[in-house]
């Protein structure tokens, strides 16, 4: 199609929140306006990474061109007709913003980063919301892995969340016993579902609330990989403690039985290397636990 047809289409930008190049892209389309006096319909879908890997599947439906762009950002254009074409990213997203605008941007990717953090600080700190992380280490691997930090849905599911957080941060049961997550293990790994933790091995009460607790409501959907919920005791209603789940893709048919209540935000890669480790009925082969947790800080 010629630039007058990509001028016709709506221009998408979907990235990541932590991601500069994003950034890198609002400072272009913000100067074109500035210096050229407009720029076609220009839509930017800012999300975490599971959200981008969602997005992105639904992209391929339509077309598997979208296959070979796995990067942040991914720009593409909708046309009337809603047929789409793809652009590419950032690099790809210059050339076409020389062709059809001449507008030539020389800046560095690099002087978006400070601007980037401060963005995604400003986003976490008001949507209202508390987050923890994970440091996972599996045996006889390096410990590269990167930090999982989970943001936690506290207004929906108040009571189940100040149960997690205060096993991430380590409280002291009946028994005069700390108990936390770390150095608990991830003890099964269903294939292309779920991984599943949180087993602690020490008697006495293992949730702040006694050994069990009921289950708060199903208002958070599994719908989409990532989702963080509580498992039960063999499958039985009320009977949630400190063992939790976390999906390794859309499990709609946990809707209603299993109690969710927050989201991976940043980490997802390290969540589905346990995803993909060996198995033998489901335990992993390796010994994956956690090396420390806790509430996150925004800083």
């Amino acid at each position: 199609m010629s630039s007058n047809d990509d001028k016709s289409a709506t221009l998408y930008i979907l990235g990541k929140y932590d991601c500069p190049r994003v950034t890198h892209c609002q400072a272009i389309v913000s100067d074109v306006i500035a210096k050229i006096g407009s720029i076609q319909k220009t839509e930017f879908i800012t999300c975490f990474e599971t959200e981008f890997d969602s997005y992105r599947d639904e992209l391929l439906k339509d077309n598997k061109e979208f296959i070979d762009f796995t990067q942040s950002p991914l720009i593409y254009l909708v046309y009337p007709n809603n047929s789409k074409k793809i652009i590419g990213s950032l690099e790809e997203f210059r050339t076409y913003i020389i062709e059809n605008y001449n507008y030539h941007d020389v800046r560095q990717t690099v002087d978006f980063e400070e601007e980037t953090k401060r963005n995604l600080k400003d986003f976490l700190e008001n949507n209202g919301n508390k987050y923890v992380y994970f440091n996972f280490d599996i045996d006889g691997e390096e410990p590269n892995y990167e930090k999982v930090i989970l943001e936690i849905f506290e207004k929906d599911c108040p009571l189940t969340s100040e149960n997690f957080i205060e096993l991430c941060k380590g409280f002291t049961n009946n028994k005069g016993q700390k108990i936390s997550y770390n150095n608990s293990i991830i003890h099964r790994v269903s294939k292309n579902s779920f991984i599943q933790g949180g087993d602690i091995k020490l008697e006495g009460d293992h949730s702040i609330y006694g050994s069990n607790f009921n289950d708060e409501n199903y208002t958070v959907k599994h719908n989409s990989k990532g989702i963080l919920g509580m498992v039960k005791k063999g499958g039985r209603n009320h009977t949630n403690e400190s063992q939790f789940y976390i999906t390794l893709c859309p499990l709609e048919s946990f809707d209603g039985k299993f109690v969710a209540f927050g989201r991976v935000i940043q980490g997802y890669e390290t969540i589905k290397a346990i995803g993909n480790l060996e198995t033998d009925l489901q335990r992993p082969k390796q010994r994956v636990y956690v090396k420390e947790c806790g509430e996150y800080k925004i800083e």
